[in-house]
């Protein structure tokens, strides 16, 4: 079958409102043309247009007393789309609600997603700490335990991939060094769990075990995150069994789940 010539003009402005959709998210839920201009490096002229007709096809509506954009409520109507997710968070909650319970720490769970760490879902613990997580947000996968264990399971060339983009530092402890991530990595595929210490918080450490699918492919991760004045030294071997424990009963209700 022959497919008709791509109109190269139609196929560049498809791509760049792909582009300005990708640009709102739950850190920035709202837009000014201006910056969407700027980060897509196209001209306001063209960003009005884009998002002009995105707001005719009901993607985006504006708020006129901010002079800003934000993604209209049309979006939920593609939720079914997520079902894998939905599923994740669904079947997991009173998992991770009785981790957060039992540790005393916030526990997520959370998935692989444009060389990063999504979480799903975060529950706050009864001693909760400053952390920067919450639903929707990203995290780097070099500096975290979930996004450790997220990343040693991903192939090779995801690996240089996001070693190539760099390994960002942001403590003293971070891990800035492609052959000590890479070594890294390898214990974490032998162990089965991840242990971060002040990586990406001073004074925060964070524990991570894998959820699998059938095909025992890694589908996301279960996590604990605290201060290293209670995830120490004598508490941590406890705390891995924990999450280990939280991570395969989220495994095998996944994989026992009726599609």
């Amino acid at each position: 079958m022959r497919y008709p010539a791509v109109n190269e003009y139609h196929y560049s402005s498809f791509r760049n409102a792909l582009r300005l959709l990708n640009l709102f998210s739950v850190n920035e839920p709202e837009l000014q043309l201006e910056d969407m201009a700027c980060r897509l490096e196209i001209g306001q002229s063209t960003a009005y247009r884009l998002v002009h007709t995105l707001m005719e096809e009901g993607f985006i509506v504006r708020d006129v007393s901010a002079k800003s954009y934000r993604l209209a409520a049309s979006f939920l109507a593609y939720s079914h789309t997520i079902i894998t997710k939905v599923d994740l968070c669904d079947l997991s909650l009173d998992i991770v609600e009785k981790l957060a319970e039992t540790t005393g720490e916030t526990a997520h769970i959370s998935v692989f997603k444009d060389d990063e760490a999504l979480y799903l879902l975060k529950i706050d613990s009864s001693y909760p700490v400053h952390l920067l997580s919450h639903a929707g947000r990203k995290n780097p996968l070099h500096c975290t335990s979930t996004g450790q264990v997220l990343l040693a399971c991903q192939p090779d060339f995801i690996i240089e991939q996001v070693i190539k983009k760099g390994l960002t530092s942001y403590t003293s402890k971070t891990i800035t060094d492609p052959i000590k991530l890479k070594n890294v990595l390898q214990t974490i595929r032998t162990q089965g769990y991840a242990v971060s210490k002040e990586e990406l918080h001073e004074g925060v450490v964070s524990i991570a075990a894998p959820v699998k699918n059938k095909e025992g492919k890694v589908i996301a991760v279960i996590s604990i995150a605290g201060p290293n004045g209670r995830i120490n030294l004598h508490t941590i071997p406890k705390l891995i069994k924990q999450v280990q424990q939280a991570a395969d009963e989220v495994t095998k209700k996944f994989q026992s789940r009726k599609r």
